[in-house]
């Protein structure tokens, strides 16, 4: 053991003796690089770090490069490579003048002309519905009928009582014929008596003179003079017979009188429960669409219910209403006393406008929305339009003629406003366009009516806006059919190969075809 520990020493001391070897030295070389270590590695990590950064740097100034060099190649075959010099394909049109229509627009509400809302005036069961819900009704149609049996009852009744009262006019009247024939027998005897007393007085007056001058005794005289007096008697018994026979003869008409108001009273009763028979059976009032059948045959209902058993609206005619700013009422009211306006309405589902006549301005602006209210009548024959519906409203002022108008895709709104791009075609081999501010006061019928901006004759893009800038380089492309503008055909591409365009028989230059109106 002590050998061993005694002879590694030794070797190793032997080894550091003979440098010379190989072996040795590469220990002691060890050794030393072993004492500089520390000091190279940093040396090697600085290195490192400024060759990355060398070649970090080259790689950026070759991508540089790359990007900002032109494309030689894309050039040498013809495509397109700066984007300034892109080709726009646009549709156009022509700035035209025609006669157009003064119009206020609105969202109008429809209402019925008139709604009936039908109800019971006599209560009883229902014993028949004589119409479908949804139909349309004429006025007199019968919609409901009542049961009536104790209506006719009452009507008997009724007529019972009038007939008893009509029977003692008839008495009563009777009674005065009677009465009056004894007035007329107390004339006569009257009559027949003061003859007997005139007779009788000139009796008694020629015997009073003959007795004055004795020609008679006084017992002759006072017997003639007693006969007047008995005469004078029966006359003032007659009239008093007269006047007696003529008070009953009133008290006859006054029973009449009072036997007819009682006929008057009784027949009344009888026209009274006649009307309410006839509210047995329940007629449509106007002219109208049913709406649902709320009360249903067998059922029974009060009189003047408050729920209704069915609801008639008119729609024909039927009416819009709808506001317009109050700022506009001065110049609608100088239009009507020249005439009616037209008002016109559209739907969804229906771009077809129905025409009608501004019937009503309402006599109070409301202060809340700055708007007055009016009203237009409609033919509604087809049924189109319904209570409660919601319509776009167009009100016709006036016409202006010789008007600028373009199709409304050719307007665009930007941060300055409205605004078109305008065809120039200085260059026919190479248009541009050029943003012209433009001032659009309405639309009609898919035109806008520019007040200032545009003339008669220039062209506009009315599709590929959005591709454009002011300076823009456009090719005129067919357009669609419903623009009316007409342009170079979709499948003159720029990008295609002259020799196919050649052979296809579209080899014209971009740009070279107008567009229409």
């Amino acid at each position: 053991m002590n050998e061993k520990q005694l002879e590694i020493p030794l070797n190793y001391e032997e080894g550091l003796n003979h440098s010379s070897q190989g072996f040795p030295d590469d220990i002691d070389s060890d050794r030393k690089s072993s004492k500089n270590r520390p000091r190279s590695l940093s040396k090697k990590k600085i290195g490192l770090a400024i060759v990355g950064l060398l070649l970090l740097g080259a790689v950026g100034f070759f991508s540089f490069r790359a990007l900002t060099s032109p494309k030689t190649d894309d050039a040498a075959t013809g495509k397109k490579g700066d984007k300034r010099e892109q080709v726009t394909p646009v549709a156009v049109a022509k700035v035209i003048q025609k006669t157009v229509p003064i119009q206020l627009q609105a969202i109008g509400n429809v209402q019925a002309s008139s709604t009936v809302s039908v109800t019971p005036q006599t209560g009883g069961k229902i014993t028949g519905v004589h119409f479908k819900k949804g139909q349309e009704v004429h006025k007199g149609d019968l919609l409901f009928t009542i049961d009536n049996r104790s209506q006719i009852a009452s009507i008997q009744q009724a007529q019972g009582v009038v007939a008893s009262s009509l029977a003692q006019v008839q008495q009563a009247r009777a009674n005065l014929a009677r009465d009056i024939g004894l007035v007329r027998s107390a004339e006569a005897n009257l009559a027949k008596d003061e003859a007997q007393a005139q007779f009788a007085k000139s009796q008694s007056d020629r015997y009073n003179n003959l007795y004055k001058e004795g020609a008679i005794s006084q017992d002759q005289a006072q017997q003639y003079s007693t006969a007047n007096r008995v005469s004078d008697a029966t006359l003032q018994s007659d009239r008093e017979a007269i006047q007696n026979a003529l008070a009953v003869v009133e008290g006859d008409k006054a029973a009449i009188a009072n036997a007819e108001a009682a006929v008057a009273t009784d027949d009344g009763a009888y026209q009274n429960v006649q009307v309410q028979a006839s509210y047995t059976e329940i007629y449509a009032p106007i002219d109208g669409r049913a709406g649902n059948i709320l009360v249903t045959e067998g059922n029974v209902v009060q009189a003047n219910s408050t729920s209704p058993l069915v609801t008639i609206t008119q729609v024909n005619p039927i009416q819009v209403a709808f506001a317009i700013p109050e700022v506009n009422l001065p110049e609608i009211q100088k239009r009507m006393k020249n005439g009616k306006l037209n008002v016109s309405v559209t739907f969804a589902g229906n771009n077809t406008p129905i025409s009608g006549v501004l019937t009503f301005i309402n006599n109070t602006v409301d202060n809340t929305t700055g708007t007055i209210q009016l009203i237009g009548d409609f033919n509604n024959a087809g049924g189109q339009l319904f209570p409660g519906q919601f319509v776009n409203t167009t009100l016709t002022l006036n016409e202006e003629p010789n008007a600028i108008v373009v199709p409304a895709q050719a307007v665009q709104n930007g941060a300055n406003g409205q605004f078109v791009f305008v065809v120039n075609d200085e260059d026919q081999d190479n248009p541009t366009v050029t943003n012209v501010p433009v001032v659009a006061s309405s639309s009609i019928d898919g035109l806008d009516v520019i007040q200032k901006g545009l003339k008669s004759g220039d062209r506009v893009v009315i599709d590929g806006q959005a591709n454009l800038v002011n300076g823009s380089k456009i090719r005129v492309k067919a357009a669609d059919s419903s623009t009316g503008s007409s342009g170079a055909k979709a499948s003159d591409d720029p990008n295609k190969p002259a020799s196919d365009r050649k052979k296809s028989g579209k080899g014209r230059r971009s740009g070279a075809t107008e567009g229409a109106n």
